[in-house]
């Protein structure tokens, strides 16, 4: 029995989110754990109800929103269903960059959290939400997680890249320590993956015993696999995919190493949690009190929703995000909508089959090591200078090992944001040449979708 893990959910968890930080976190996980029971329309009919509450907020308070409505010739009483929201424009980055502050709210509740984002698509994006928001997150996060069986508490690895290049304060490095230690939470930086560094994961896992393994997709991937082939053996646990699409073959490579319960989350920056796997595994359930979550075929300059098992472009609308909306928000991933009708698990929350995007192939070091490609969305995020001048990027690791990195800047790239990207390039790719290059276009691929790492074969 796991009694420090007992008392921790039952006693110090609650008096540290109900009591002392004042957050609705358990009790808004305690109102998703009973909708997700609810069937498809119930649930359909609570995100109509939120809909016409954010667009109302959105006309009255939001100039970018009310100026959208207006040239439409709409009032927000004429978006009340979920299926109204074909009335209202598609979000694209490029109009959510150019919106700027017009989209964050003139009353509260205000934009509180600010954030950037690299996006799998190379267009930096700042972005934000109010408070109310994160909390709903947090508790849509520990929903989803909890359907594979995870409880805060609970003795978990997270095998994920860093929160940040910049060494944050030491006041503020002690609360993290503190916070992870009292949740049991142990952090291992994913980046850097050679035989060296797979190596000390494989001992983490020994020595620490985690109960679960959370990780970036191809990360966790290339843990098992080292696992496998070097004979380590390490007590079964499920695994938590994050961040980049699981396929049936890493599905595999993760059970052989780690056992039977292998879980797909997906997931972005701008709304966090959107869909995660169930132990039935048959599709991956939305987080509809949440996000509303169109999946959009384009037929010439037509949109239509996508039938159950058909590819489309991904467009979401956070419920509750007031501080700086995102109303049918495409994020660049193109999903397969899932089957209509309820899960095997009995939960009535609409799923997706699968998410096809957001592979980041994996580039390699001067000493031949693995490095995830993933790196690259981040150190776009964490750079002010970089949001600020460059429109999109694109890294190519060419047969030598160089990398090309392609840079569309706005006005001119300064020389502060290329310090900033040499700097934290070299942190991870050290001995590894690199040169920029600015070009005014970076085409898709076929697939429509740009993909910002390439390595050339």
């Amino acid at each position: 029995m796991d009694l420090y893990g007992s008392v921790f959910r039952r006693v110090m968890f609650p008096l540290w989110e109900s009591r002392l930080r004042r957050r609705p976190t358990l009790e808004h996980l305690a109102s998703l754990e009973r909708t997700q029971w609810c069937s498809t329309d119930e649930l359909l009919w609570l995100q109509g109800r939120a809909l016409r509450e954010l667009v109302a907020h959105a006309y009255a308070n939001v100039p970018h929103y009310r100026a959208e409505l207006r040239a439409l010739g709409l009032a927000p009483g004429d978006v009340s269903s979920v299926e109204h929201l074909a009335k209202l424009p598609l979000l694209t980055r490029d109009r959510a960059a150019l919106a700027g502050d017009a989209r964050q709210s003139a009353a509260p509740p205000y934009c509180d959290v600010s954030k950037l984002t690299g996006g799998t698509t190379g267009r930096p994006l700042r972005f934000g939400y109010d408070l109310g928001s994160e909390v709903w997150r947090h508790a849509v996060k520990l929903r989803g997680w909890g359907w594979t069986g995870y409880q805060v508490g609970q003795r978990t690895l997270y095998y994920w890249g860093p929160a940040t290049v910049k060494t944050p304060p030491l006041v503020r490095r002690a609360k993290v320590a503190a916070d992870r230690a009292l949740k049991r939470e142990i952090y291992v930086d994913c980046t850097n993956r050679g035989r060296d560094d797979l190596a000390r994961v494989a001992r983490t896992l020994r020595e620490r015993k985690p109960e679960r393994l959370i990780c970036y997709t191809q990360a966790g991937v290339d843990l098992a696999r080292f696992l496998v082939e070097n004979g380590e053996r390490v007590p079964p646990m499920p695994v938590v995919c994050c961040a980049e699409k699981l396929d049936a073959r890493d599905r595999a490579t993760l059970e052989a190493a780690f056992g039977p319960e292998v879980y797909e989350t997906y997931g972005c920056r701008e709304v966090m949690l959107i869909g995660a796997d169930c132990p039935a595994r048959e599709g991956l359930h939305l987080s509809m009190e949440n996000l509303i979550v169109e999946v959009l075929v384009r037929e010439g300059d037509a949109l239509r929703p996508a039938a159950p098992g058909e590819l489309g472009e991904v467009a979401l609308t956070d419920l509750h995000n007031y501080g700086m909306p995102f109303i049918r928000y495409l994020n660049g991933d193109r999903a397969v909508a899932g089957p209509e009708g309820r899960c095997s698990c009995g939960r009535g929350l609409q799923r997706l089959e699968s998410v096809d995007g957001r592979v980041a192939d994996t580039l390699t070091d001067a000493g031949g090591s693995p490095v995830c490609g993933i790196l690259f969305s981040r150190i776009f995020s964490w750079s002010e200078s970089l949001a600020r001048t460059v429109r999109q990027w694109q890294a190519v690791q060419h047969a030598d090992g160089s990398i090309t990195l392609k840079l569309e800047a706005r006005d001119g790239i300064t020389d502060e944001a290329l310090d900033d990207l040499r700097r934290n390039f070299s942190r991870y790719m050290k001995g590894v040449p690199v040169r920029t290059e600015l070009v005014a276009d970076i085409p898709p691929g076929a697939n429509g979708k740009r993909r910002t790492v390439l390595v050339e074969r």
